[in-house]
Parts: C-alpha cells; structure tokens; sequence
C-alpha cells in the first residue's frame, strides 16, 4: 500500500495559528472599520444638528448566534427650542405613548429626516441609506483585515 506524507513549513503553520487564535480580533477590527465608513459618510450628510449625536458602539459578540458586530448609534436627547414647553409625546404602536422631558429624541429627528412625515408636511431628506456605500466598506474592512492579521491575509 502507498503511504503519502506531507510537511508543511513551520512558519505557514504558526501563521495558520496566529490567524486561528485572533480570528475574534480580526472580524472585530474589520466590522468596526466598516462601521466608522458608514459613521463618516453619515456624519457628512446627516442635518448639523443630528450630526454631534451620531456615535459608534463598541464592538460585540452576539452569545446567540456568535456573530461579531459594531454599530453606528444615533441616541441622545435635543434640548427644546421653545423654552415654554415642558415635555415630548410620542405615539408608538398599538396606541402606546412614549413622554419625556429631556427634550426631543435625536433618533425620533433622524427618522423624520430620513423618511419625511405626511401628516404635516416634512420632506424627504435622506441621509442614513445614501451612508451605506458598499464598496468603500468592503475596502475599509479588507485594509482593516490585512492590518489586524498583521499582514498574513493579504490578497496579492
């Protein structure tokens, strides 16, 4: 019977390791590249006033499905302009109302920029859809993967 035996080189094993080990670090670094292309483009579309709200979360792995993500997050509260009023009513689904009294949602502001209103007229001004450009994240996340591998998974 024939035998067949192979000996990869020591150094291609260790890179194989290095990868295997840091395969966490790797998608994290290259999801939260891709996140802050989305971040930068949505900064520079997004209305002045949503722009200082608009952040990024940390990067985390989800425990039911083991994916590795990081999210552009616009949260926060704008101050009301009219000194007089007290508090913000929003209606929710099924007829819940949602009140506040530190000032108007940011991401309630963002909706209304990105989708309009037609109950009282509010153009459309979109902002977060025209962020997701996907090739410029698709570059940010390879330039990202050869960085964080330290240079092993680099196309050539």
């Amino acid at each position: 019977m024939a035998k067949f035996k192979v000996e990869l080189p020591t150094d291609i094993i260790k890179e194989m390791e290095s990868v295997y080990k840091n395969t966490d670090h790797i998608i994290g670094e290259m999801t939260r590249a891709g996140a802050e292309a989305v971040e930068h483009n949505m900064c520079s579309m997004a209305p002045d006033d949503i722009k200082p709200f608009i952040k990024l979360s940390k990067t985390y792995k989800t425990p039911s499905d083991g994916g590795i993500n990081t999210k552009v997050i616009i949260s926060g509260y704008l101050p009301f302009s009219n000194p007089a009023r007290k508090v913000f009513i929003r209606s929710g689904g099924s007829g819940k109302k949602y009140e506040t009294t530190k000032g108007v949602p940011v991401d309630f502001l963002a909706q209304l920029y990105e989708y309009g209103r037609s109950t009282t007229p509010w153009p459309k001004r979109p902002f977060m859809r025209k962020s997701f450009k996907k090739k410029e994240i698709e570059e940010a996340m390879l330039k990202a993967q050869v960085r964080a591998s330290g240079g092993i998974l680099k196309d050539e």
